[in-house]
């Protein structure tokens, strides 16, 4: 890791670009506008229930894009790893855990991809998306798959809790904040508007998170969007890109 700082410090030495540039891959990222800070305690206890004070704490970082291309372009898909000039680099369950404040250990992140995520929304949420109902700026779902429109999500958690708010309630913003953490730092996809609503199926119970090794997932989804990045036509790239520049 130290041998090759010589060969980071060299690739970040690059003047700022456009949106888009050729050769450049679009690094899909969303910077998470709810707050670190200051949360309800209430839901705060449920975070912490969950698992996932820590990467509450993770800052949003602007993601450098030559920085990013260049790693990419020095992937080993065989051997997910970076071939660097000094040698060989990767990223490890244990940059994951340190940088990041995801825990590894666990069971592992297996679910369903068929699921009434429908109901699930309702159950977890509070609120059932409107089935094949196209959003009013766009032609498309507010569910589509499994992903969800954040802009149509955020309204209905907007409001602070009220004082009396039933427990069921207080889980309900609690999942929404861990809905939206996740699918802004550990499972972006291509997809910049909707998260992923699959982590849900492990947030019930909300307690029931602790029990599997969201670090593995995200490194298993990382590796998946770095060699599909590293193909020749590839033109953009998700993934927990914050893990990749850092």
């Amino acid at each position: 890791m130290i041998a090759c700082m010589s060969d980071m410090q060299q690739m970040r030495n690059v003047d700022p670009i456009p949106t888009v540039v050729p050769g450049v891959l679009k690094c899909r990222c969303r910077s998470c506008e709810l707050p670190r800070h200051g949360l309800d305690p209430r839901i705060a206890h449920y975070i912490t229930e969950a698992g996932f004070e820590g990467l509450f704490k993770v800052p949003n970082l602007e993601a450098d894009h030559v920085l990013i291309t260049t790693l990419v372009k020095r992937w080993c898909p065989e051997m997910h790893t970076f071939h660097l000039l000094h040698g060989e680099i990767g990223i490890t369950l244990q940059d994951i855990e340190v940088m990041l404040r995801v825990p590894v250990d666990g069971l592992l992140v297996i679910g369903s991809v068929k699921m009434d995520w429908l109901g699930l929304c309702h159950d977890l949420l509070g609120h059932r998306p409107p089935d094949l109902v196209p959003h009013p700026h766009e032609n498309r779902s507010i569910l589509t798959g499994v992903r969800i429109r954040v802009s149509w999500l955020k309204p209905r958690f907007k409001a602070p809790l009220v004082a009396n708010a039933t427990d069921e309630v207080v889980q309900q913003h609690a999942c929404y904040h861990i809905l939206v953490w996740l699918g802004s730092i550990l499972f972006m996809d291509k997809s910049i508007n909707q998260v992923l609503v699959m982590p849900l199926q492990f947030l019930n119970p909300i307690s029931n998170a602790k029990r599997y090794s969201r670090g593995s997932g995200a490194l298993a989804w990382l590796y998946r969007h770095l060699c599909k990045a590293s193909e020749m036509k590839a033109m953009q790239i998700g993934g927990a890109l914050m893990l990749v520049q850092l």
